[in-house]
């Protein structure tokens, strides 16, 4: 819906001739309206008709915001004045340096922000995507009737007619205003519903308790600092804001694997070579991952109409994360999950009992959501991410739960495998916990360590259950990657909501008994979005950048070994050895700088290579190598020791460490231009 406010100095609106053949009744010839009037030009578009019951309601709310806008007005200015009135005086009595301010004065007499009355008038012109619902027409008198609930006196002009008006608008600071109102139907999430408790390996629940500086108090039993610094994270609790910059902006910028983009809209980046060679690692490794595990792949379009009830229902309920994509007279919103084309498909499906559990992939490339501009943290939250979602449809309750353990584990491996250490989230409401506490906590006792409860009174959204594993930056900042919700609502023909039905997906199959049923489906994104992966990586190996050796297991490593020669006499042999690593599948380059051995080695431990070949004239003559095996993820050793020294071995030995440390994983190659120093194309100057 849009929404164009005049603060008009009365308003006369002259029925002229019919314009449609579904117009309202015109009462009355003329309609004439005295006094301070605020006109509210409204446009009702396709997608506000799901429920003209809500989106009349946003209007109403927007029109009596406006009224409190324009009557605040003066009072806002004169408060102003005030602390210009004090600056001015602690200039003149020089406490503080600077100019004075000159006081602000209203365009009009004060008496002139006030709204006596309101006239909803619909206007098609804000907007070219109107929509064509009979129901439209019903949502400007809904308005009008709600203002009139609301104290607000309000009349609405009749939709379907050629009208004339007259309208003189008052021209003061807020006598013209737009307003752009998504429909939204997403309820409300209260915390003061929630209680937070802490699940221990052995199964004991702690109540979570507050300090009077809002700080948690100790936990019986809990030890571990990083654990609390998670929980006040998660739990909102107060803490100073540094200002400093997230550590991983910085590694990411210089390791070259992804940047700012500043010709596109903030929070969509730029990748680098080295950057989207790890992205089609882990790309791969997720698919061959799941379809071992029994999924089956789907690619569905990254933008969809929304003049499907289906489709409104869902994303109504994230209307200022959408973006919008025009073509011809018709508009899509870019998706920001899988969610919605996948569960069409599923809809018109000729389910059968012999599919469930139904594994469905997704590699979504890409998915949009419009953050606030403040909540952009380079790869921690974006606009535009990439995200591997994956949805499983259950035949019932037992069923579903069987496979979501299948699927923690799952997700356990995957974070074990891309080198990250997480913390565990239970969000639940009450009744599914209170039925199911024992193996949540058999569960909570495989991690070794303890985990983070939510409980609701009621469900407030799709799920009755919903799984987080979540990371923390060196900030002690926490964020989810992988989760799993158990969505009991999705599949129905319908949910009763506020007293009204409301369309969701009629996801069904016949069972084997002859009855219809509706599915459960389990939503997974098995490690979140990619580029919250490499947040997670760079912000962990700060975070411990003075215990742990810090880099990329090998198998995602963008280098995974290098080459240095003692003198540029052995670079035919480091030549022939670059040649024989990259056919064999390990992405492999030569420091081929005429530069101090020493020098070559620093660099390698700056771009934390897994394995550094040395080769010197003993290794050419001998036909063997030196290395360096970096020893990522292990603590650091005496001295700050990171690698550990192998020499004089058969290449043939370094390749059977590479076998070792890859199988399973996948390869991917390291392009020509990157093989070579002196060849290597850098990005950023």
């Amino acid at each position: 819906m849009k929404i164009l406010l005049i603060h008009s100095e009365g308003i006369e609106v002259q029925k002229k001739s019919i314009a449609t053949t579904i117009a309202q009744e015109f009462k009355k010839d003329i309609i004439k309206m005295e006094g301070l009037i605020l006109v509210a030009f409204v446009s009702v578009e396709d997608q506000d008709t799901y429920d003209i019951e809500i989106i009349s309601k946003q209007g109403a709310d927007v029109i009596e915001q406006a009224i409190f806008s324009i009557t605040e007005f003066p009072e806002k200015i004169r408060q102003k004045n005030e602390e210009i009135r004090e600056h001015n005086k602690k200039i003149d009595n020089g406490k503080i340096s600077g100019k004075k301010r000159e006081l602000k004065e209203l365009i009009l007499d004060h008496t002139k922000y006030h709204v006596d009355k309101v006239l909803v008038y619909p206007w098609a012109h804000l907007s070219k995507f109107l929509s064509n619902d009979p129901k439209a027409m019903e949502v400007c008198p809904s308005i009008a009737k709600k203002l009139e609930e609301r104290g607000i006196e309000a009349e609405f002009s009749p939709f379907g007619w050629y009208k004339a008006f007259k309208i003189q608008c008052l021209g003061h600071e807020l006598a013209e205003m737009y307003r752009d109102v998504k429909l939204y139907i997403q309820p409300e999430e209260h915390f003061e519903n929630a209680n937070f408790m802490v699940i221990t390996p052995n199964g004991k629940e702690l109540d979570i308790e507050f300090d009077d500086q809002k700080k948690i108090k100790n936990l019986e039993g809990i030890k571990n600092d990083d654990f609390m610094l998670f929980l006040e994270s998660e739990l909102g609790v107060p803490r100073e804001d540094t200002g400093e910059e997230p550590p991983h902006i910085k590694a990411m910028q210089e390791f070259e694997l992804v940047d700012f983009e500043p010709n596109t809209d903030p929070g969509n980046l730029r990748w680098y070579t080295k950057g989207v060679i790890m992205k089609n690692l882990i790309k791969n490794y997720l698919e061959d991952k799941l379809i071992d595990f029994g999924a089956i792949l789907v690619d569905t379009p990254l933008m969809y109409t929304v003049k499907n009830d289906k489709l409104t229902a869902q994303t109504a309920r994230f209307p200022a994360r959408t973006y919008w994509v025009e073509s011809g007279r018709d508009r899509y919103l870019l998706r920001f999950a899988g969610d919605f084309l996948q569960f069409d498909m599923f809809s018109s499906m000729n389910l059968k009992p012999e599919y469930f559990p139904l594994r469905v992939y997704e590699w979504e490339q890409y998915d949009f959501r419009r953050e606030q501009e403040g909540e952009l943290t380079a790869l921690r939250r974006l606009r535009g991410f990439v995200m591997p979602d994956f949805h499983t449809l259950c035949k019932d309750i037992p069923s579903s739960i069987k496979e979501f353990k299948k699927q923690y584990e799952l997700d356990k491996a995957i974070m074990e495998d891309l080198g990250l250490k997480s913390y565990i989230i239970f969000r639940v409401t009450r009744d599914f916990y209170r039925e199911n506490q024992q193996w949540i906590k058999q569960l909570v006792k495989s991690e070794n360590q303890p985990a983070l409860l939510e409980l609701w009174e009621e469900r407030y959204y799709y799920f009755i259950l919903k799984f987080e594993r979540a990371v923390l930056s060196a900030q002690n900042k926490s964020a989810t990657l992988a989760t799993i919700q158990l969505d009991v609502e999705s599949s129905l023909d319908y949910i009763e909501q506020d007293g009204k039905k409301r369309q969701k997906y009629n996801i069904s199959f016949e069972d084997k008994d002859g009855k219809i049923k509706h599915p459960i489906i389990l939503h997974n994104s098995p490690s979140g979005a990619l580029e919250r992966i490499l947040w997670g990586l760079l912000e962990t190996a700060e975070r411990e950048i003075d215990k742990i050796v810090p880099g990329f297991k090998t198998w995602l490593s963008p280098i995974q070994v290098r080459i240095l020669t003692i003198s540029q006499d052995q670079n035919q042999y480091a030549e022939k050895l670059l040649k024989l690593l990259n056919q064999t599948g390990y992405r492999t380059d030569f420091d081929d700088r005429d530069e101090r051995i020493n020098k070559k080695i620093r660099k390698a431990e700056i771009d934390w290579i897994p394995y550094t070949i040395i080769i010197g004239q003993k290794e050419e003559s001998n036909q063997t190598i030196s290395i360096r095996k970096r020893l990522i993820g292990e603590p650091i050793g005496a001295k700050n020791r990171t690698s550990k020294q192998i020499n004089s071995i058969k290449i043939e030995e370094l390749l059977n460490m590479l076998d070792q440390e890859t199988k399973g994983y996948p390869k991917y190659k390291l392009p020509i231009p990157f093989r070579r120093f002196s060849t290597k194309v850098f990005f950023r100057k």
